[in-house]
């Protein structure tokens, strides 16, 4: 819910700003109100982020990354889409670039219109595709979203069990784990920022909702190994998902993970 939401805002930041912009030039309103509603545009952009910031600082990376994703992957699909209703064809755009679409100080000094030339545009409009795919990566926003450890991987291990210790004087005993002891050099699978980024996007990849993926960590599952060794009878008992459920997801991770999906 919370990736769709974050989608969700920054498809609508951009439909906003085109929207606007598409008005103004269907309407035939002079272009000093366009250029006023360039400069608000701007602030449409940066005020969000800061308002974040200001309110939950845990929160600022996330929110930025899903920002500037929902600007590389909707701006292109906006201007197109706002161009044809304004009654140019989106072609113009790859054939004479934007005409007069950028407020710049002129030499007397008042605002005058500047273009953006096509061989400059669809570049561009290439490079913030792929800037929205990237950033919208449910694995890179995993990743990249908290700086340090993330809270699934500190609530993980403040759960953990801690370890007993033997009080003064008396004698060291160490339980020796069998499978240790048959297999000495297999360690168990560790729980990292990185297992945990590829195991969500393993999840969201198979349409896993957002409260099943945080039940699965909040269970102590934390890498693609842990949860491929949990049987579907376990991981309804610890997530509390029903059996179906449990054995519908465990059967999809093991074709992904040993078949690549076939």
């Amino acid at each position: 819910m919370r990736y769709a939401l974050g989608v969700f805002i920054g498809a609508l930041l951009t439909f906003v700003i085109f929207l606007g912009a598409a008005i103004i030039k269907i309407l035939a309103i002079p272009w000093n109100v366009y250029a006023v509603w360039f400069f608000i545009s701007i602030g449409i952009a940066i005020i969000p982020p800061i308002l974040v910031y200001a309110a939950r600082k845990d929160a600022f990376r996330e929110f930025l990354i899903f920002e500037a994703g929902g600007f590389g992957l909707f701006s292109p699909l906006w201007l197109i889409l706002f161009t044809d209703l304004t009654g140019d064809s989106w072609f113009i755009l790859v054939t004479e670039g934007i005409v007069g679409g950028i407020p710049t100080l002129g030499l007397p000094g008042p605002l005058v219109p500047m273009g953006i030339s096509n061989v400059i545009l669809v570049p561009l409009l290439i490079l913030f595709l792929l800037i929205g795919i990237i950033f919208l990566r449910p694995s890179f926003i995993a990743k990249h979203s908290v700086k340090g450890e993330p809270a699934e991987l500190r609530d993980l291990k403040e759960s953990a069990e801690p370890i007993p210790v033997a009080p003064p004087g008396a004698p060291e005993f160490v339980e020796e784990d069998p499978i240790e002891k048959d297999l000495p050099a297999v360690a168990p699978p560790e729980a990292t920022v990185d297992t945990m980024a590829d195991l969500r996007g393993l999840l969201t990849e198979l349409g896993t909702p957002e409260p099943t993926i945080n039940l699965i960590f909040n269970a102590g599952i934390a890498t693609t190994t842990d949860l491929v060794a949990t049987s579907p009878d376990q991981l309804a008992s610890l997530t509390g998902i029903d059996k179906r459920t449990a054995e519908d997801l465990h059967m999809a991770v093991q074709k992904k993970v040993w078949f690549g999906g076939i």
